[in-house]
């Protein structure tokens, strides 16, 4: 698929999940370096930059997408063939995918060991890493109930609803603004992510925030299933994670004269509500996000 064609795609939440995101536009952006037409570097390289624009303006908050696509920028810079250029950049698209899908499979292990026998979990939205961890502790013979969210207003909670249903895990399905109210059910709260900053904040579907309130509340660990590759760089030296704002439409198409319509995308959680953080590196705190960020600058990771 061409990157246009990918990015209309995640604009349009077909694709959904930071991961899954990711993989649309790396794959995008591999297929069309592979059939650029292209004839100097110079040309190849404004096309790939392009390319990597659009398909990061399709979804502002998706730092697993960015970082790669800014990995496979950085693959081609140092080449000086344009035959070579083509195979790099495909390559260095698959290599980035392949690491994201074992990162995946590591967090998976980890997180297992956090699912207790008799454990009633909490999430919200749908996270393929989360739903991974809970349908593997399944088939680990793990006994455990979930409470999730419907998660307006595109009701990804209902995908979760239906994979974990579908595993033959005994799932409760909410409306967001119950989520206070059957808190003190719950043991743990297991959110995926959209990014990870620097200060270590969560950036996540919206309603997280609260939802993460309430677990502090209820003095429910809140904890976070992450790959690495979503802690966001540009946070490390200054910048601010951008926070998608989405069509009103989505809410209310046609709102009465005078309402006004909000609808962001994802809401910030800091770091003092969350517990830990499962990476592909283990179990840690969200106060270590900015020495992973350091260590991959520095190209120890």
């Amino acid at each position: 698929m061409r990157s246009k064609a990918a990015a209309a795609r995640i604009r349009r939440l077909d694709v959904q999940g930071a991961i899954s995101v990711a993989k649309a536009g790396l794959q995008a952006l591999a297929y069309d370096a592979k059939h650029s037409k292209a004839k100097t570097l110079a040309a190849f390289n404004k096309e790939l930059k392009r390319n990597s624009r659009l398909l990061a303006a399709a979804r502002p908050t998706e730092p697993a997408l960015r970082n790669g696509l800014a990995a496979v920028q950085r693959a081609v810079a140092s080449e000086k063939s344009m035959p070579n250029a083509r195979l790099v950049a495909s390559n260095a698209a698959g290599s980035y995918l392949q690491k994201l899908e074992e990162a995946k499979e590591k967090i998976v292990r980890v997180g297992v060991r956090r699912i207790m026998p008799g454990m009633t979990v909490f999430t919200h939205c749908h996270s393929s890493t989360v739903t991974a961890i809970l349908i593997a502790a399944k088939e680990k013979g793990i006994r455990f109930k979930v409470i999730n969210t419907e998660t307006r207003p595109h009701y990804q909670g209902r995908i979760t609803a239906r994979e974990l249903a579908k595993a033959g895990i005994s799932v409760t399905h909410i409306v967001d603004s119950a989520a206070r109210r059957f808190m003190n059910s719950a043991d743990l709260v297991l959110v995926g992510a959209d990014a990870i900053t620097a200060e270590g904040n969560l950036i996540n579907k919206i309603g997280t925030g609260q939802i993460a309130l309430a677990a502090h509340e209820a003095k429910t660990d809140f904890a976070c299933a992450c790959e690495t590759f979503k802690f966001d760089p540009v946070t490390f030296s200054g910048a601010y994670e951008p926070i998608e704002k989405r069509d009103k439409g989505e809410i209310w198409k046609h709102p009465p004269r005078g309402v006004r319509i909000k609808n962001p995308a994802f809401d910030i959680t800091p770091p003092e509500y969350i517990d830990y953080i499962i990476t592909e590196e283990g179990v840690i705190t969200p106060y270590e996000a900015a020495h992973i960020l350091h260590e991959r600058a520095a190209g120890n990771i």
